[in-house]
Parts: structure tokens; C-alpha cells; sequence
């Protein structure tokens, strides 16, 4: 997130930038386990409209960047057993396809009939979008540091922020764990898990909370087709896909309390394994053979926050992707750039603002 906001601001002609990175190395922390997913369902029209920005930029991404983002797309099927549910999905099918996406609506049968490595008998439909796809995180935060470093900005690594500081009123730079002290009139805090203590040093309440997503990966498995699109079924909220030759698969467990453990463990292993059997049986003669976790930085309603502190100007944010944050970086990197040139966003900004919550939130339908 922090790459694409620097990227994106530093096409715009603004410079002197630097990027503060808490980690040893850059993309260490969630972009390094992200599992890469990119789609254009989503329950509000700017979010299609993230995510298409995003899609285009992916495509293009070796003509833009010299390197490949790898995209595949492999399409995204969502399924579910709840008809409540499935009847906000055909709502939101029909909004999507007025934007441009070619989101299909399927009954069961044709489920079965497509994609026979599914059982489950009480489902009610799925929406299904060949556009959709997964594309290389690590790949995508290399070509943006590249081209942001060959055009000024300042990567500094092992820099955790412990201050922000302000007078009159405004936002006036940044200290870290070092002493060092930036001085600089727009700070942006794209923090990830870590926004609320950020937020905090700035005075500036971000509901955003880190949560552990584990991910596993099999050995070589020839028990499902070659090519599956990117599978998810809402009611237990897990998902498979293709990794090669091999299955990835992961899931979020609504029980587990938010932290910042990034450890994978047996309970959460057996708990996915389980849950992936119930609705792909095949995979019981598959093998793991590794696994990580990583980090979402959940909002209340599944939602980012983007915007910039009425209680202190010159302090942006851009937050809370709750799972999504890969997919709509290019297009949050934009908007937020925007935001600080002056710029009129080239989407409707309010379900990412921080004031909804005090009145009516955004819901994301569309979360694992």
C-alpha cells in the first residue's frame, strides 16, 4: 500500500518522499503472504471500480514496470448454502454487470455440472466471474519500489514510527525508534495491522483490528482438473485454488481473536483441513506440504478507510482492507495520491470514509 501511494504520488510530480518500512526488508510483513487474489465482485460500485483500476494495472504491469505480475486469470466462483445470501448476491450480480463485470449467476446444476469437484448438496447458487484471477504480490511491490527509488524516493528499512508530531493544529513530520526526526507536512499512515497504534500516535482513532489467516499448500495433486477457478464457499468463509501443480487452500476462522501471531499451529490446520473436506472430498488424498500465516487488518464492515483527519490536516490514511488490500492497492494508491494534490478522486469516496461509523456503516457481503 505504502509502495503504490509513493508511486503513484511520485507520477504526479511530487517529490521528496520517503517510505518508512518497520520490517528488514520491504513487502516482508501480509503483502509477502497474501495469497494474491484479484476480483471485481464486490457490494459497492467503487469498490468494482478499485478493483477494475487494479485489474487493468495488472495486465499491463510488465509494459508499465518491466516485470510481470504474473496474473492468471482463473476466474472466482463464490458459493453458498444460505438463500438470504445468495439473494443479496444475484442484487449485487445485477449491479456489478452495470458497471461492466460479466458476473454469471448459477443454479446449482449448473455448479455440478462445471464443476464436479464440488459436493455439496445444499447448495443454493454461486456467482462466477472469468475475469477474475491471482496475480504475484511480491512481483507487483518490486516494480513499484523500483520505479519509485529510479525516480527519488527514500526507502528507509528497520524504521518504525514512535511519533507524529504536529503544531498549530496540522500534522509536521515523524519520529523513529532511532531518534531520527522527518520533518514533513503530509504524513500517510498505511500501516496495515499495525493503523490503530499509528493512528493513535497521531491522535486519530482507526477501527482496525489485526486478525491471523492461515494458508497451506498441498504436495503435487492430480485429484482435481488442472485448471479450477478460485473457489470460495461464504458459510464456513474458506476457499481453494490452483498453485501450480499443487492446491492452496485457507479459511477464516470467526472465533479466533484478533492478534498479531503470524505462527501456523495443528488446531488451525485440522480445523481447515476439515472444513475443505466437507466440501471437496478429493482432497483427502492430498498431502500438505507447507503453510503460513499472515495478517488482515479487519475494519468493522469489512471495508477500507481512506481519507484524510478533519482533527488533524496533512494526516492520511489509507486502511482497514480487511482481506482486500492487495487486489485494490493500485487503485487506493491512486485515490489517495489524489487526496493529497488536490485532485478529485476518480471514485466516490464515501463508503471509505472513517466518519461512516458514526452513523451507518458500508458491510462488505463479498468477505473470507
Amino acid at each position: 500500500m505504502g509502495l503504490s501511494i509513493a508511486y503513484h504520488l511520485v507520477e504526479r510530480g511530487v517529490r521528496d518522499i520517503v517510505l518508512l518500512e518497520r520490517e528488514p526488508m520491504w513487502a516482508w510483513g501480509s503483502s509477502a503472504r497474501s495469497a494474491g487474489g484479484v476480483r471485481l465482485e464486490f457490494s459497492h460500485p467503487s469498490s468494482v471500480r478499485f478493483s477494475q483500476y487494479g485489474l487493468e494495472m495488472f495486465h499491463s504491469f510488465e509494459d508499465l514496470f518491466g516485470i510481470s505480475a504474473s496474473f492468471n486469470p482463473c476466474g472466482y466462483l463464490f458459493v453458498t448454502r444460505d438463500s438470504q445470501r445468495w439473494n443479496i448476491m444475484v442484487e449485487l450480480a445485477a449491479m456489478q454487470r452495470t458497471l461492466g463485470v460479466p458476473v454469471e449467476t448459477l443454479t446449482p446444476d449448473d455448479v455440478r455440472v462445471r464443476y464436479r469437484y464440488i459436493h455439496m448438496p445444499d447448495i443454493v447458487g454461486a456467482t462466477f466471474c472469468g475475469l477474475d484471477g491471482v496475480a504475484d504480490p511480491g512481483a507487483v511491490a518490486y516494480g513499484w519500489m523500483r520505479r519509485a527509488q529510479t525516480l527519488g524516493v527514500e526507502i528507509r528499512l528497520n524504521a518504525q514510527v514512535t511519533q507524529i508530531t504536529q503544531s498549530g493544529g496540522r500534522v509536521t513530520g515523524v519520529v523513529t525508534q532511532d531518534g531520527t526526526v522527518i520533518h514533513a507536512p503530509v504524513v500517510v499512515n498505511a500501516a496495515g495491522p499495525q493503523a490503530r497504534s499509528v493512528g493513535a500516535l497521531a491522535g486519530v482513532a482507526l477501527p482496525v483490528d489485526p486478525y491471523r489467516r492461515s494458508v497451506y499448500v498441498t504436495d503435487t495433486f492430480s485429484g482435481l482438473p488442472p485448471e479450477i477457478p478460485m473457489t470460495l464457499e461464504f458459510e464456513n468463509t474458506s476457499y481453494i485454488r490452483r498453485e501450480g501443480r499443487s492446491i492452496l487452500m485457507g479459511m477464516s476462522d470467526p472465533l479466533e481473536p484478533s492478534s498479531e501471531n503470524v505462527e501456523t499451529d495443528q488446531e488451525s490446520l485440522e480445523k481447515l483441513v476439515g472444513t475443505v473436506l466437507s466440501w471437496v472430498p478429493a482432497l483427502e488424498k492430498a498431502s500438505i506440504m507447507r503453510g503460513w500465516a499472515g495478517l488482515y487488518e479487519v475494519s468493522p464492515d469489512g471495508t477500507a478507510i481512506i481519507g484524510e483527519a478533519d482533527s488533524l490536516p496533512g494526516f492520511f490514511y489509507a486502511v482497514g482492507f480487511s482481506g482486500h488490500g492487495f487486489m485494490h492497492s493500485p487503485a487506493a494508491g491512486r485515490v489517495v495520491a489524489e487526496l493529497i494534490t488536490g485532485e478529485a478522486p476518480f471514485v466516490d469516496l464515501t463508503p471509505y470514509a472513517r466518519e461512516r461509523f458514526q452513523h451507518q456503516t458500508t458491510h462488505e457481503t463479498f468477505v473470507i
